[in-house]
């Protein structure tokens, strides 16, 4: 089981649904323009609906490029009008179920592992004597 609700996205999984930079995402959460909570493994959470509702405030921060400051490239825009439709958001829970799911089986796998070593060492050690006797 993942650690965190299936409505909650990490910012490289808000970044790639609004098709913005997963730094765009950190300065919004950082200047409060988009909510945004700590998990237990103190991971940034983003809500669907606090995603959603930033997107339609902020149609200017979503750019496919950045401008550096030394750079005298025009910012492409890209606006996003409509929210983001929950066939994309179920699909970017279900994968990072997925992911969340497979670190912890190999972790687990991991574990279990290194308990079956120990106890074969401890079966194929002669028997000691807890007497000094």
């Amino acid at each position: 089981m993942s650690s965190h609700t299936p409505a909650h996205l990490s910012p490289a999984q808000a970044a790639q649904i609004a098709d913005v930079s997963r730094w765009t995402i950190m300065r919004a959460i950082k200047s409060s323009d988009l909510q945004a909570f700590r998990d237990n493994k103190n991971l940034w959470r983003i809500k669907a609906d606090d995603l959603n509702a930033w997107l339609s405030a902020h149609p200017a921060q979503c750019a496919h490029t950045v401008q550096e400051e030394a750079d005298a490239h025009p910012v492409h825009t890209h606006a996003h009008p409509d929210p983001i439709p929950k066939e994309t958001l179920e699909l970017a829970r279900l994968k990072a179920e997925l992911e969340a799911e497979k670190t912890l089986r190999a972790t687990v796998e991991s574990d279990r592992d290194h308990w079956r070593e120990l106890a074969q060492k401890l079966a194929e050690s002669r028997p000691r004597k807890w007497w000094f006797w």
